[in-house]
């Protein structure tokens, strides 16, 4: 005779209504029962899609005249934010916030990468790489396989957040933006005597190319000639 078949459902698990379910435990290391487990990637906007799209489409299948290529060199690239204005770019910003905050919440849990800082629209370095990653992580999703996405988390990701580590260090704390530690150097740069010094020298470099005789190796004389009779 077969043993009675027990109607209790396996440790740790209680009847529901809906099926079997995590019981509630009152320790703090239980698991959450509600809410997803994961969040999908942003989509951006109608007119940041659309572009993207666009691009990749011309990857795939390049124009061939000269004037359509024309055409694909002036459009925008939204991985690259300095060649977007007007809607484009006001979209694309609305969908970097909304990946920054993704990344922060998905792909992190303790302190020892500072993550996305609040105030990253302040931060030039971060906008370009922002939008890079965002791009990237945006175009995984016409992959009909993972590797374009084991590679965005293995390798893009990764870099992305030690370059956050490596420029920002502890800089830029919650509610504690800071400014540019190197300020004085860039202004420095842009100053009007070291522009000035810069542009005597690139005068004298050309000045000393159109007077110098070019260098031509001295030809090689020949072992021996071959008579031909």
């Amino acid at each position: 005779m077969r043993p009675p078949t027990s109607t209790n459902p396996a440790p740790g698990l209680q009847a529901h209504p809906g099926g079997l379910r995590a019981q509630t435990a009152s320790s703090s290391t239980s698991l959450p029962i509600t809410g997803p487990m994961v969040q999908p990637f942003p989509e951006p906007g109608q007119t940041v899609r659309t572009a993207m799209e666009q691009l990749q489409q011309a990857s795939i299948d390049p124009p061939e005249d000269e004037e359509a290529l024309r055409e694909l060199a002036a459009m925008p690239r939204p991985w690259d934010p300095g060649s977007c204005k007007g809607a484009l770019r006001r979209e694309l910003w609305m969908w970097l916030d909304q990946v920054a905050a993704w990344v922060n919440q998905q792909h992190l849990w303790n302190l020892t990468r500072p993550g996305i800082p609040e105030c990253w629209p302040a931060h030039p370095h971060l906008v370009h790489d922002l939008a890079v990653l965002a791009c990237s992580r945006y175009y995984t999703t016409f992959a009909v396989t993972p590797a374009a996405l084991e590679d965005w988390q293995r390798h893009q990701l990764p870099g992305f957040l030690d370059r956050i580590r490596d420029r920002l260090a502890e800089g830029c704390q919650p509610a504690r933006h800071q400014p540019r530690p190197r300020q004085d150097r860039d202004r420095s740069l842009v100053a009007p005597p070291a522009r000035e010094a810069r542009s005597a020298r690139y005068a004298d470099d050309l000045t000393q190319a159109a007077t110098t005789p070019p260098a031509h190796p001295r030809p090689r004389e020949p072992h021996g000639t071959d008579e031909i009779g």
